[in-house]
């Protein structure tokens, strides 16, 4: 092998992935960018140490030498206990994902049922069919497609029949608030002693921005996400909670049986980014919601069905068209990233048809996108779902317009 060619290739590949993604116009709805002040307290020195403790109070270090690492750690955990209005927060989990199937071992034992939202990210499904044979009963809550939200009624028909240990909501693609106050009531009322866990990953920043619902404050027992997405924090994970035995277990199950060293860089970036949110946030939240419903209004003037219109089209970053008329999702997605618009195929609820796009305006809100621009990103949208070939140059003078970060200290 020639190193050297190597070497080149890779500088080359960063290069042109670099290049590539600063011309097209990032509509995928799991992702952001930090703001530079967020990017610069990513403290890669770090990434040299560890940074292990067992319990929940950081200041347990197992190794020498980070005294200074702990005190950054809590003052992270403060921030967010303050932002969030949670009494624990763990920051060790390393992706929203880890920090859901953390919970699964840490609040369900074998033979335990767990009902899940099927359109999201299913951890008992996950680990029941695994082959680690966790054996867990994992059982869909029911979802009512016309409203895109839970179907209450049969969901607490299903509480009250099972009694299940778990009972997960939350969404990957999430369009508006969850009952969560109603179906912490039908628990309450037939299994007192299980845990209602909110995966918050992608409404993180609007709850943060106080612009969607609270989900401690309505019941939930457990808060798990990731840290960027909406909340346009360093890639991770997080765990919240009022309830210190609840805590506890989590941060057994935690450490050191899914995470040791929980790549300390980030931890001073996740400082940052709820200290961000504190000072701008609300701002944020409310643009980034007036932006979705701007672009789901330009969507359907255009003649583009989108999920949800008779409710509003969404109450989050995500907008769900309907695009059975251009095609099936994946290769609509293609074609409109042959054009440098970036969004993700998916399917939609039998109410309104069978191919969607996923939409996210997160990040082009925190570049600049206003409610006056909906109709040219929507014209683009169309253009390329339709093949035109001119819509290129048209995306990348929006993507050169959406390109001073707004919303930061």
């Amino acid at each position: 092998m020639n190193v050297n060619s190597e070497i080149k290739r890779l500088e080359s590949l960063i290069e042109e992935q670099r290049a590539y993604r600063a011309d097209s116009l990032n509509l995928i709805a799991s992702e952001n960018t930090p703001s530079p002040f967020v990017e610069g307290m990513i403290t890669e020195e770090l990434n040299r140490r560890y940074g292990f403790y067992s319990g929940s109070n950081p200041s347990n270090q197992h190794y020498q030498g980070t005294h200074h690492v702990a005190e950054i750690e809590a003052l992270a955990q403060a921030a967010a206990r303050d932002l969030f209005g949670a009494k624990y927060v763990d920051l060790r989990s390393l992706s929203g994902n880890v920090a859901g199937i953390i919970s699964m071992f840490a609040l369900g034992s074998p033979g335990d049922t767990v009902l899940e939202v099927q359109n999201a990210h299913k951890y008992a499904y996950k680990l029941n069919t695994s082959g680690l044979k966790v054996d867990l009963n994992p059982i869909a809550i029911p979802w009512d497609g016309k409203t895109y939200n839970i179907d209450l009624p049969k969901t607490s028909e299903l509480i009250e029949k099972h009694k299940p240990k778990l009972v997960v909501v939350g969404s990957a693609m999430f369009l508006f608030p969850q009952p969560v106050r109603e179906i912490r009531d039908a628990m309450d009322a037939h299994c007192p002693e299980s845990y209602l866990i909110y995966d918050a990953a992608h409404v993180m920043g609007l709850i943060a921005g106080g612009r969607f619902q609270q989900p401690l404050a309505e019941g939930a027992d457990l808060l798990i996400t990731s840290t960027h997405k909406t909340l346009a924090g360093p890639q991770g994970g997080m765990i919240l909670t009022n309830d210190a035995s609840i805590a506890e277990r989590m941060a057994t199950a935690t450490a050191p049986l899914i995470v040791a060293n929980h790549h300390l860089a980030r931890i001073p970036a996740l400082a940052a980014t709820f200290l961000e949110w504190k000072a701008c946030g609300s701002a944020y939240a409310d643009a980034i919601v007036e932006n979705a419903k701007a672009l789901a209004r330009a969507l359907e003037e255009r003649v583009v069905p989108v999920v949800g219109a008779e409710y509003g089209y969404t109450e989050s970053h995500t907008l769900l068209p309907v695009v059975d008329a251009f095609g099936e999702a994946k290769a609509v997605a293609d074609r409109l990233e042959a054009c440098g618009i970036i969004v993700g195929g998916t399917g939609v609820p039998e109410e309104y048809g069978t191919h969607g796009l996923r939409i996210g305006v997160q990040e082009v809100t925190r570049f600049g996108m206003t409610p006056d621009d909906a109709g040219p990103v929507a014209d683009c949208i169309v253009d390329g779902m339709s093949g035109k070939e001119e819509v290129g140059d048209r995306v990348r003078k929006l993507v050169k317009k959406f390109s001073k970060v707004q919303f930061t200290i």
